[in-house]
């Protein structure tokens, strides 16, 4: 997800989200990841964080990204059409195996 959005001129708050989205989407789907992450940000040659936050389940931001990024998905998957296989031909079993 991230290389879908981030490019090299991408805001580095915008990259948060990105990254707190691809979080929140990783936790769905693996539960060896979860809360807390620990969050830091610091500009390109540069020593000083401008951002350090620990995102735990209370997390305001965090729970309104993975409300909103879950409809969004279900929004637009049910906006995508089904596949048309219809009228493509399904090799039998027999014909299968000997390929």
């Amino acid at each position: 997800m991230i290389d879908r959005v981030v490019k090299r001129d991408t805001q580095l708050l915008e990259a948060a989200k990105c990254v707190l989205v691809s979080f929140d989407s990783t936790m769905r789907s693996n539960i060896s990841v979860g809360l807390p992450i620990d969050l830091a940000i610091y500009d390109n040659n540069s020593l000083r964080l401008r951002v350090k936050r620990r995102i735990d389940e209370t997390d305001t931001y965090f729970n309104m990204i993975h409300n909103e990024w879950g409809a969004g998905l279900r929004r637009v998957f049910a906006q995508l059409p089904n596949p048309d296989w219809n009228d493509e031909h399904v090799p039998d079993s027999e014909s299968a195996a000997t390929r």
